[in-house]
């Protein structure tokens, strides 16, 4: 039995803080402590992969909870918005969400971002895949412009997708949308053999470089053998190559007056419908 989750995407979030650069990145205070006295040495090793409480994060969309629960466990104080209290609600009751969160706001995510201070956090999950489709006011030029200002000057964008990789189509609009408010765009593909499937799609965003410090001592460090290291250290290898569509200026912006996704995610929505109704029996169904 585990208690992690065998959804591989929610531990891609977590390499918001492994960024290369950042001063509470885990490998780099593991590196430090090499100069440091033995016992030394050994204390800060297993206290790497903890923040020094200065840190804030948001998640926009909470699901079951892993995401904030990991940066919860690493010092980092985190707000939710979720606009559907009965998930936040059993992501305590049955995923062990942590109670004392920094804060936790029942509202919907684009009103959030629009009113919330500037330069307020360090990493924003954002990951709202609502059962076949995203929200798309959530991926909008004028949704990514808000969270590009209400991050910090090198707070790092961590934005799931969930669509068809080889759909050159929506990849290169969002992409670009994404593209218009942050010079640093990579996307990591969850592990997949085929890409004509649906699949997660986790763009990391930033307005400075993003160089991946992942490396095998950070992941002894979170233990081999859990799902969570053995995604990270597959991570690097599943990247899709966006960069010819982060720069075409020609290339047009998703906006909120021209936001095709709805239409462009119906048989994204159609594909999960069945792949739910295969994952869990007709009774299921049938009575919640």
């Amino acid at each position: 039995a585990t208690s992690e989750s065998i959804f591989g995407i929610f531990y891609y979030a977590d390499a918001v803080r492994m960024i290369r650069g950042r001063k509470n990145n885990p490998a780099a205070k593991r590196l430090a402590a090499d100069a440091q006295p033995t016992g030394w040495t050994q204390t800060l090793s297993r206290r790497a992969l903890i923040g020094d409480g200065s840190e804030r994060a948001l998640q926009i969309g909470l699901g079951v909870g892993v995401s904030a629960r990991l940066l919860h466990s690493q010092n980092v104080r985190v707000d939710v918005v979720e606009i559907d209290p009965a998930v936040h609600e059993a992501a305590v009751k049955f995923f062990k969400l942590p109670k004392k969160l920094n804060a936790v706001h029942i509202m919907d995510g684009r009103r959030f971002i629009d009113e919330a201070p500037a330069s307020t956090y360090d990493y924003i999950i954002h990951d709202v895949f609502t059962g076949g489709s995203v929200p798309p006011s959530l991926f909008s030029q004028s949704a990514v412009s808000q969270l590009r200002r209400i991050l910090s000057r090198d707070g790092v964008l961590a934005m799931n997708y969930v669509g068809v990789p080889s759909d050159r189509r929506t990849l290169s609009h969002v992409a670009r949308t994404i593209g218009t408010a942050f010079p640093h765009v990579r996307c990591f593909v969850e592990a997949t053999e085929d890409m004509d499937r649906m699949a997660n799609m986790m763009f990391f965003a930033s307005a400075e470089p993003l160089a991946f410090d992942i490396t095998p001592d950070l992941l002894r460090l979170i233990g081999r053998d859990t799902i969570r290291a053995r995604v990270l250290g597959e991570m690097l290898r599943y990247e899709l190559d966006i960069s010819s569509f982060v720069a075409d200026a020609e290339l047009r912006p998703i906006t909120d007056d021209w936001n095709p996704l709805s239409e462009w995610q119906v048989g994204t929505a159609i594909e999960h419908w069945h792949a739910m109704r295969r994952l869990l029996p007709t009774g299921f169904w049938l009575k919640y």
